[in-house]
């Protein structure tokens, strides 16, 4: 667990100084998807979640598939974790000619309204992260889309649950 945090901090000290030099190609969303979940199936077993995954094969978006695998996992083992048995986990993507885009939800709790603008804060834990929670998980998703021109939100489901929408914008934003 110490070994996570301090490579974490490192990670977010290394974005914020601008040493890290990101790779600008073409990212499948299907197979940067197939490589995240692989080594999660075992959680997803153990939890009993369901995983559900609308991909096409043409998604792309140009980014460093390193780099996307470490923000987009992290959102994943999350909402995997937040999941009770029997839970669902969604994976869904599109690109139209501004952006593509991810979006990840779960049968979780949701977050607490109050918690939502804060979430990406570094050393924030909203009240219902969970007691090994250092709050920088999120803080370091943000770091690595957006340094990849892209932008990660986070709200509640209609019927309850938790939602990640990643969008990697083709241009400027």
């Amino acid at each position: 667990r110490t070994e996570w945090l301090i490579s974490t901090l490192l990670k977010i000290a290394r974005l914020e100084s601008g040493t890290v030099q990101f790779a600008e190609e073409s990212v499948s969303v299907k197979t940067l998807m197939k490589d995240i979940l692989e080594p999660l199936e075992i959680l997803m077993d153990i939890k009993d979640v369901q995983l559900s995954c609308n991909i096409s094969d043409s998604v792309c978006f140009i980014g460093d598939q390193l780099w996307s695998a470490e923000a987009i996992s992290n959102r994943l083992k999350n909402c995997i974790e937040h999941c009770e048995a029997d839970g669902n986990l969604e994976i869904t993507s599109s690109e139209n000619p501004i952006y593509t885009e991810i979006v990840i939800s779960d049968t979780g709790k949701g977050f607490h309204e109050k918690d939502i603008p804060h979430l990406f804060d570094r050393f924030y834990r909203g009240s219902n992260a969970v007691k090994e929670s250092a709050g920088i998980g999120l803080n370091l998703s943000r770091m690595i889309i957006s340094k990849q021109n892209g932008t990660i939100t986070a709200a509640n489901k209609q019927n309850g649950g938790a939602q990640f929408t990643i969008r990697f914008y083709n241009g400027d934003i």
